[in-house]
């Protein structure tokens, strides 16, 4: 999906998009892709699977590297696998003549990997970063990584801003999408009956939704948390209504499917002026989505009409309502 309204949303903060070194391909033109990402959540109806399906339904040729992968060398000796990583990864591009290395959201990489590609070979380096580049609820990215690439994407205005304050020309804003061939999978009435809900969220335990969610909704309202540590969670009211463990592939599409409202709480720790990528994928699979309002929402969605959003608690209990 290419959302609408990007180009608008770049005009309000720059003329013009940066100038970069990335080459630009032709329509058309199948290119040999290196995508490099973490091994752990590459899933089916993942963000970094999504793109791999995504470049792939375009006719390019797709190779996955992991910059991240947990073995027993990577879990006694990281220090060491990370330095082995970074010179395999260099390796690869150079000698493989690929036309693109790109990295979904990055982390091991080195500046100093990619300053190597792109000196000895003709490899493009695109980096795309979903989380917040600063770091809070998972590390960040140096300023020197984020310089080295031909062209580093941020899916926050906030922080595209703040980047080509910086002077940063390799930087631009872009909003994340999501992937047809993943999300607009149909399924049974029998497969989707076990996930029905009135109310749900999909994520991972943190102490502010855990706050946020308590005594959300009135009593008969089915409300299902579904994600990994919620067992963490000391209110009683959250633990009678969460699972605890990942939802991945088809088993996270029916819950999108099959809930008659989906929510999301985007805390500024990811997210400051735009959507996550919840946003776009939920949506993409069908749900009726309720998320925490952000202001440069309208880049994308006509709020209101496309996207139902909040500023309070209060709000959204008279929302679920």
């Amino acid at each position: 999906m290419a959302p609408r309204g990007i180009q608008n949303g770049m005009d309000k903060s720059r003329k013009s998009p940066p100038n970069c070194a990335c080459a630009i391909p032709v329509p058309g033109e199948s290119m040999k892709i290196l995508l490099s990402t973490p091994h752990q959540g590459f899933y089916p109806a993942t963000g970094s699977h999504d793109f791999y399906t995504g470049i792939r339904s375009l006719g390019h040729e797709v190779e996955v590297f992991f910059y991240r992968k947990k073995s027993f060398f990577y879990s006694n000796f990281r220090k060491s696998w990370v330095r082995w990583m970074n010179r395999r990864l260099a390796e690869k591009c150079i000698t493989e003549n690929f036309d693109l290395l790109f990295v979904y959201r990055d982390g091991y990489i080195q500046a100093e990997t990619i300053a190597e590609i792109r000196r000895k070979s003709a490899c493009r380096t695109v980096c795309f970063y979903p989380d917040n580049p600063y770091g809070s609820t998972a590390a960040g990215i140096s300023f020197d990584q984020i310089g080295a690439y031909d062209l580093f994407l941020t899916m926050d205005t906030y922080f595209f801003r703040e980047f080509d304050l910086f002077g940063f020309g390799n930087v631009a804003f872009t909003s994340d999408a999501y992937d047809p061939s993943t999300y607009e999978k149909e399924f049974t009435e029998a497969e989707l009956a076990p996930y029905r809900s009135d109310v749900a969220f999909i994520g991972s335990y943190y102490g502010f939704r855990e706050v946020f969610f308590s005594g959300l909704t009135d009593e008969g309202v089915d409300f299902k948390i579904w994600g990994p540590q919620w067992r963490r969670a000391r209110d009683p009211w959250i633990r009678e209504r969460a699972t605890d463990g990942g939802v991945y592939g088809d088993e996270k599409l029916k819950i999108i499917k099959a809930s008659k409202i989906v929510l999301d709480i985007q805390s500024g720790g990811g997210h400051i002026e735009t959507c996550d990528d919840k946003t776009m994928s939920f949506i993409g699979g069908g749900a009726f989505f309720l998320t925490n309002h952000k202001k440069n929402m309208d880049l994308v969605f006509k709020v209101g009409e496309e996207i139902e959003t909040f500023q309070s608690k209060k709000e959204l209990q008279e929302k679920i309502r």
